[in-house]
């Protein structure tokens, strides 16, 4: 029985092994496409390589890193989370409104942001794991209900940038030794995420749960607290990019973020995290989020309509589903063989 056991580990291991160079595949693709982008857009306008477009891009990508790191945990699951902008809006508006009643408090401000977005990702996750209601439909709902709460709450006002305090504004504009502090927060964040997925068992059962959900539960995980897991850090990272962004554009409405979820969510497939879960990493997300930044930055200096923008930035997320379904098939097709083959 020992062999037999040893027998099967081994074309497990060389499964994840061809699956990882799939993966690195999937990021050098991604890599491969920003670089015609920027070679595309640097000869329509000369404009776009400057070192001030360059950080143009890199701010307006910052923030959705965060957003589609938050997507991404879910995502990873095999589950989906469309409610990520509402809870953006949400968090972003509560934090500002905060503030601006109360400037006493300070830094401490921030804990605001980030306890409402655990809070809502709570409620999605105990939805979706707990009350097996499917994720699309969950977050759909939630995506309504907190973006309503957001109405109810402010009345139609808005949090003006001469209410909030200048160390907010400014320190969502600064720069660290010519790097834009959102920057620095945003590799902070898919550092530490990326080594938690990597090293930690807890965070790797994200993986386990998202490959086969049966499986996983048959060999002893809890894949409900698992789930609910991935969504209260999805809620908690959405309200961290709900918080900055509300710091970046001074002016906090009630539709702070709206439309986020589908930015996120392309920043994520684009990224080459499988919409089927169990692969991916938070590097290729982080090139997701570049990427979209880059081509709206350079449709924007190309004068593009908005409707186009919003048309080519879905065509993105079709094609890489697509794709990602072709990969996802043919590694699951080689490593169907490559079991067959130990077996003979």
């Amino acid at each position: 029985m020992e062999t037999a056991a040893r027998m099967r580990a081994v074309p497990t291991e060389a499964g994840n092994r061809f699956a990882e160079r799939a993966l690195r595949l999937r990021v050098a693709g991604v890599l491969a496409f920003l670089l015609l982008l920027a070679i595309g857009f640097t000869s329509a306008s000369p404009r776009f390589l400057t070192v001030g477009n360059a950080r143009i891009i890199a701010f307006n990508a910052a923030i959705l890193v965060i957003a589609a790191a938050a997507e991404a945990l879910v995502v990873l699951t095999r589950n989906l989370d469309v409610s990520v902008g509402s809870v953006m809006g949400l968090a972003g508006y509560l934090a500002a409104d905060l503030i601006a009643r109360a400037p006493g408090l300070g830094f401490a401000v921030i804990l605001v942001p980030l306890a409402i977005g655990a809070l809502l990702g709570l409620l999605n996750g105990v939805l979706v794991a707990y009350g097996r209601v499917p994720s699309l439909v969950a977050t759909l709902g939630t995506l309504s209900i907190y973006r309503g709460v957001t109405f109810i709450y402010a009345r139609g006002q808005e949090v003006t940038s001469t209410k909030l305090p200048r160390w907010m504004l400014r320190g969502a504009d600064a720069m660290v030794a010519g790097i834009p502090s959102l920057v620095i927060v945003a590799a902070v964040v898919v550092v530490i995420l990326a080594l938690l997925l990597d090293v930690r068992p807890r965070f790797r059962q994200l993986y386990a749960v998202g490959s086969n959900p049966q499986a996983a539960h048959f060999y002893g995980l809890r894949t409900k607290r698992v789930v609910l897991l991935a969504y209260v850090l999805a809620g908690f990272l959405a309200g961290l990019a709900g918080f900055l962004y509300a710091a970046r554009v001074g002016t906090v409405t009630v539709i702070l973020a709206r439309g986020w979820e589908m930015s996120a969510l392309a920043a994520v497939v684009i990224g080459g995290v499988s919409i089927q879960g169990g692969s991916g990493n938070l590097v290729g997300v982080a090139l997701g989020a570049v990427v979209l930044a880059t081509i709206d930055n350079g449709l924007v200096l190309l004068r593009v309509p908005e409707f186009w923008r919003m048309f080519i930035q879905g065509t993105a997320i079709v094609l890489a589903v697509s794709v990602d379904a072709l990969i996802d098939g043919r590694i699951r097709r080689m490593l169907e063989l490559r079991r067959a083959g130990r077996r003979l």
